[in-house]
């Protein structure tokens, strides 16, 4: 508390030490987003910087090295056509204004460019991100920038000077709201910049699936952020589909390239509208709920219901999606989907023969099947082990019986069409309507999953699920659920809930633009309720904006002798008496002891020597209230006796 209250009572530095801590401050943004060459030069300016023993030659030495490590980060990486790149553009001149800045700074000589210089690495980061981190930290900058310049403007203690920059940043919050309203932020979609810092994702996901014995892990990282307008969905396991794969290829599933007729969607109950955040991923798949039914800006619905981006996503992108949980899904041309390679897998041929040759119905003997499956009494691992790959169908349900989603899916729609029914492979994503928050959804790489939609006839693609019917979860152990420790559980809880309000910020602010500005326009001026919840947000933060700001007002003062002088020169301004600028305390005390004919020494010695001794005695200011408060009554008396 002590070394707290040292600080509160520190005096401004100089102007170079504010305009370094700026300059820190600005250039922090820059280091996540610059060039190894860059990083590498700024840490050889800094070293150059610091040094005790200055030397005028460090500036072309530093310059030399500088225009290298410029010429490295951007001409070895980039050709000329990239000059056209917004985002090329905006690095490149981020990186020769903190080129220039450390030659300035290096000369220990400050101009107005070097002032200014902050303010303009500021303004070029919000090139880069686009985050809730970096919204804070701007407001957190603008803040500490605010600081410093009062500061160094006035003669006063730090703790002083945060109360004041506190109480004008408060006050701003009204007009900040408004401005915020008013005037939407502005989209830069034709813009090529953006790059917002982040590092894509892979998520092991190709388009493809292939069928192998090695162990996969999957991590908790989110892939996708969905909030659905209603939260009332019709499942509880909610599928998001990537791509289908209709071709066997040995192992491997592959999307058929051939051309056919567009399959016909048959929508059979009302759409569901989300938004869904997907995740830099370098892919051009978006994960859409099953069964999208219109295409987004930028965006190409395919033929067989999965959504493609029109560039590969190296950004967060938000799209605006709808679906129908109840559908039928009807091709015109589905013989690539029954060939199967009969001379592989005897066993499974033999054993599904009985469903084969019976009278049922596709339909039936695709439940028969998933019955089948069931029987053999499979167990799910992320490390499958003993898998013959040769004969994997046969390996897989009589032998191994272990496997993950990918080696369920391929022997399902392998065995469906031994029994002579159109299969294929979806892979996407599995998420469970339980792991909601009101209606928010976190999708996370653990969620990777495959399935498989059969044909059937007047019903169209019907997906089955043949993972479900797994008997046992070899990589939980027993008793698990009851062994898993409440402190895990709690953190993450708290995790999804942190995920949920940092959406719900983003949404609000990130993403407010000018279509959301007339959404809540048109809501404002046709729903009464909307308005006056509106209007008393409003009011609700003026009132809490000038409540904060009193509340500081009325605190304590960090220094107690300003607080108690303060007190006596509101009696003395009173009396027309009151303290000039060029006027000392100890002169303006003895001209108010002349015009009143009432001794101040007393209150004058006390103040004097609080002011300058070392350390002020809480018993010294004891004194002075006292001697304050006796003055008062002496001015009061003579104030009733002349009356």
């Amino acid at each position: 508390m002590k070394s707290l209250k040292h600080l509160l009572d520190t005096k401004a530095p100089s102007h170079e030490k504010l305009l370094d801590i700026a300059l820190i401050l600005s250039i922090v943004p820059h280091l996540f987003v610059m060039k190894g060459f860059m990083l590498i030069y700024v840490a050889i300016a800094l070293f150059f910087i610091l040094k005790k023993k200055k030397n005028p030659k460090n500036v072309y030495i530093l310059m030399g090295i500088g225009v290298l490590l410029l010429l490295l980060s951007f001409f070895n990486n980039y050709n000329f056509s990239d000059f056209s790149k917004m985002q090329f553009f905006v690095s490149f001149v981020s990186s020769m204004l903190i080129f220039a800045i450390s030659l300035q700074r290096l000369t220990q000589e400050v101009n107005k460019y070097l002032k200014i210089s902050p303010a303009l690495l500021m303004l070029l980061s919000f090139f880069f991100f686009d985050s809730l981190f970096m919204l804070f930290y701007a407001l957190f900058t603008l803040f500490v920038f605010t600081l410093m310049l009062i500061w160094s403007r006035m003669d006063a203690p730090l703790g002083n000077v945060l109360r004041l920059t506190s109480k004008l940043f408060l006050l701003a919050l009204p007009a900040v709201l408004i401005m915020f309203l008013a005037f939407p932020r502005i989209s830069f979609d034709k813009a090529q910049f953006g790059f917002k810092a982040d590092e894509y994702a892979p998520i092991g996901y190709t388009g493809k699936m292939r069928v192998t014995s090695k162990e996969i892990k999957l991590s908790n990282k989110p892939v996708m952020e969905v909030s659905f307008d209603d939260p009332t969905l019709l499942a509880n396991a909610l599928y998001f589909r990537g791509s289908t794969l209709s071709v066997q290829n040995g192992l491997e599933w592959i999307p058929d390239t051939a051309q056919h007729s567009p399959e016909r969607l048959v929508a059979l109950s009302n759409p569901i509208k989300y938004d869904l955040t997907i995740y830099p991923h370098a892919q051009e798949w978006i994960y859409a709920l099953e069964m999208p039914t219109a295409s987004p800006s930028k965006a190409t619905l395919e033929s067989d219901f999965t959504l493609k981006a029109n560039k590969p996503i190296y950004d967060k992108r938000r799209y605006r999606l709808q679906a129908t949980q109840k559908y039928k899904i009807f091709s015109k041309d589905d013989s690539n989907t029954l060939k199967v390679d009969k001379k592989k897998n005897e066993k499974t041929f033999a054993a599904i023969k009985s469903i084969r040759v019976s009278k049922l119905s596709d339909i039936q003997k695709a439940h028969q099947l998933m019955k089948f499956f069931k029987d053999q009494n499979l167990s799910y691992t992320l490390k499958p082990e003993g898998s013959d790959l040769e004969d994997f169908t046969d390996s897989f349900l009589f032998d191994s019986k272990n496997g993950y989603c990918v080696h369920f899916a391929s022997a399902f729609a392998e065995s469906a069409r031994m029994l002579g029914i159109p299969s294929r492979v979806v892979t996407g994503f599995q998420a469970e309507k339980r792991e909601m928050i009101n209606n928010y959804l976190i999708v996370k790489q653990s969620d990777a999953h495959a399935w498989v939609e059969l044909y059937i006839k007047k019903q169209g693609w019907v997906r089955f699920d043949p993972t479900a019917t797994a008997s046992r979860n070899l990589d939980i152990q027993f008793n698990s659920a009851e062994q898993e420790s409440q402190m895990s559980t709690f953190f993450k809880k708290i995790n999804k809930n942190f995920m949920y309000i940092k959406y719900t910020l983003e949404s609000a602010i990130l993403d407010y633009n000018r279509l959301k500005q007339m959404a809540i326009l048109e809501k404002l001026l046709s729903d009464t309720l909307y308005l006056m919840k509106f209007i008393l947000a409003i009011l609700g933060v003026v009132l809490l904006s000038f409540l904060l700001f009193f509340s500081i007002k009325l605190s304590s003062c960090a220094d107690p002798l300003v607080c108690e002088m303060q007190k006596l020169l509101k009696l003395l301004k009173k009396h027309n008496l009151e303290k000039k600028e060029s006027e000392s305390m100890f002169v303006f005390l003895q001209r108010a002891e002349e015009t009143l004919g009432m001794s101040l020494s007393k209150i004058s010695t006390l103040y004097h020597e609080l002011k300058y001794a070392k350390n002020q005695q809480t018993q010294n200011i004891s004194q002075l209230q006292e001697a304050i408060k006796e003055f008062k009554k002496r001015v009061a008396i003579s104030r009733s006796t002349s009356l």
